[in-house]
């Protein structure tokens, strides 16, 4: 397959169905303007106008594996006959014991113990309401300056990352660190005037996903994980968007040689999953979820994934072939190229030229993801080839040149999906 666009955007099939969703739906966000079709074959996809894309957005890291990936089917057809949905924290299944060994042979060392649930947001809840069992004379979490951890009230508490998630929501309370390297001190500040035991944990990213990207300096990471460490304050790491092999190691904390008490993973698991130690045992029913570790066929495929990047060593696939797109980014003279492994950013110079790039990208068939308030992600799934990396560098290439054209405009009704620049994962 390769990118090829026959009707304008959003095709004729695809505005039908995007008008009626439109109506129906009570938070519409004007997504991406085309309606998958379910055709696709590696990092290739159809839309129902026939439309073909070349994905470097990876369903925003939920499909690492590209698409109709042969070995991934397999398992989606032997359970074509069986039910998928099971009140799995209730009535047991096998499925979720085999994700959770699976699962517990890549995470780090002492790492042990895991509670799946259907989401990112919810791994994260969990992890928090874990911790806060630990720390029983707690009054308040910390996170920092740019976070995106989810859209529950808990999760999107600590998220800081766009004001319009938060508005008018109420939080549970917070406080904040920067981002920089100066965090550890600010930390230091808040034990001192409040005292450690009131810290219920320290929660974090380490490459910032929806805030832009943003790579924790080696030295805040550290300082943080021995200021926890000292006064016995629960480290959280989200690893949602990161984990899972997408910089090239399992965990993007790897990277900074430090473990955390808990963790938070979904998104390329096909489930969502609170992995912690023993030591943060809880009693039954403190913490529960009707599907989680029950929807049998994400727990089927979730179980595949970690086995084939083991089975075909896309870790290292990964690193050789970031290495690769980040060069090549940085030979387009992109402003800030960043990232590692197959989680790379780049900045334009404002917000709107970044969101005519998404849209003019997607006119020649690339899809491509906003973050932070000017950047571009790019998250191809692991099985990119070196030719599809110079496809969709041609392709960003051109787009830039394009917009940057003084007094360029996007034309037609694609001026109304301008926003989907502007990723509210």
């Amino acid at each position: 397959m390769r990118p090829s666009i026959r009707t304008k955007l959003p095709g004729p099939k695809s505005s039908i169905i995007i008008n009626k969703i439109k109506k129906l739906n009570i938070a519409y966000s004007n997504p991406y303007p085309y309606v998958h079709n379910k055709k696709g074959e590696g990092c290739y996809f159809q839309d129902v106008d026939g439309n073909v894309f070349i994905d470097f957005a990876s369903q925003i890291c939920s499909n690492p594996l590209g698409y109709n990936n042969p070995e991934i089917n397999a398992v989606i057809k032997k359970y074509k006959q069986s039910p998928i949905k099971y009140g799995g924290q209730d009535f047991n299944v096998k499925e979720h014991l085999d994700l959770l060994e699976e699962l517990i042979t890549i995470t780090p060392k002492g790492l042990n113990r895991a509670f799946l649930v259907n989401s990112g947001a919810e791994a994260v809840e969990n992890c928090i309401k874990l911790a806060m069992r630990k720390q029983k004379k707690a009054k308040f979490g910390i996170s920092f300056r740019g976070d995106f951890h989810g859209r529950t009230i808990g999760a999107l508490s600590y998220t800081h990352s766009k004001p319009i998630q938060k508005q008018n929501f109420f939080s549970v309370q917070n406080k904040i660190l920067p981002f920089n390297e100066t965090g550890g001190e600010n930390l230091i500040k808040i034990i001192n005037k409040n005292g450690a035991s009131k810290i219920a944990f320290v929660l974090t990213e380490v490459i910032q996903g929806e805030g832009g990207y943003n790579i924790a300096p080696e030295k805040l990471v550290k300082k943080i994980r021995k200021i926890t460490n000292s006064y016995n304050i629960p480290l959280i790491v989200d690893e949602v968007q990161s984990g899972m092999g997408r910089t090239g190691k399992w965990w993007a904390h790897q990277h900074f040689n430090i473990s955390p008490d808990l963790m938070s993973s979904a998104k390329a698991l096909q489930v969502g999953a609170a992995v912690t130690s023993k030591k943060f045992n809880v009693e039954p029913g403190s913490i529960s979820s009707t599907w989680g570790g029950g929807h049998t066929l994400d727990l089927a495929i979730g179980l595949k994934t970690i086995q084939i990047i083991k089975k075909h060593n896309l870790l290292s696939h990964v690193t050789r072939l970031g290495s690769y797109l980040k060069k090549g980014l940085n030979n387009l003279n992109l402003e800030n190229v960043r990232g590692k492994g197959l989680m790379l950013a780049f900045d334009l110079k404002d917000k709107n030229t970044r969101n005519n790039l998404v849209i003019e990208s997607l006119n020649q068939g690339l899809v491509i993801l906003g973050c932070g308030e000017k950047s571009i992600r790019i998250i191809p799934p692991y099985i990119i080839s070196r030719k599809e990396i110079d496809k969709a560098l041609e392709i960003i290439d051109t787009s830039n040149k394009k917009v940057n054209i003084p007094g360029f405009r996007h034309r037609g009704k694609i001026c109304s999906y301008i926003q989907c620049g502007e990723s509210h994962t």
